[in-house]
């Protein structure tokens, strides 16, 4: 199975995985492979300047970081994914947020996450 990582799970898996269920730890070691929308490296880069995250390594090396343990691989937001992101339903008002949802219907991939709003775009999530 094929899984997308919201920001927050790629930061938790990155951090030791602490906040992440037992369920989500079991899907991420057996799944064929992993994937993030490219918007959490701005994300991350953006919350680690701002103070509101403290990891141990910049942004880009703790990506190539979770790269290299988990074959993690990047999915840059395309047109459709921009203009499916701008025409969701406005359940959740954060752009992106909104970008890793329209990734995941468009990709067709569940997507781990710990924020409730997703589901209410009819994806699948976990966390």
């Amino acid at each position: 199975m094929r899984y997308l990582l919201d920001t927050c799970a790629l930061i938790w898996l990155g951090m030791g995985g602490g906040d992440l269920s037992a369920n989500a730890k079991r899907r991420i070691t057996v799944a064929s492979s992993l994937h993030y929308s490219s918007i959490s490296v701005w994300e991350i880069a953006r919350l680690q300047k701002e103070g509101k995250v403290v990891i141990p390594v910049d942004a880009e090396e703790f990506l190539a970081d979770l790269t290299e343990l988990y074959g993690l691989s990047a999915i840059p937001p395309n047109d459709d994914i921009m203009l499916r992101a701008a025409n969701l339903p406005d359940f959740h008002k954060d752009p992106a947020d909104r970008i890793i949802i329209a990734t995941a219907l468009i990709r067709g991939m569940p997507i781990v996450t710990g924020d409730g709003k997703f589901s209410q775009y009819g994806v699948r999530t976990f966390c």
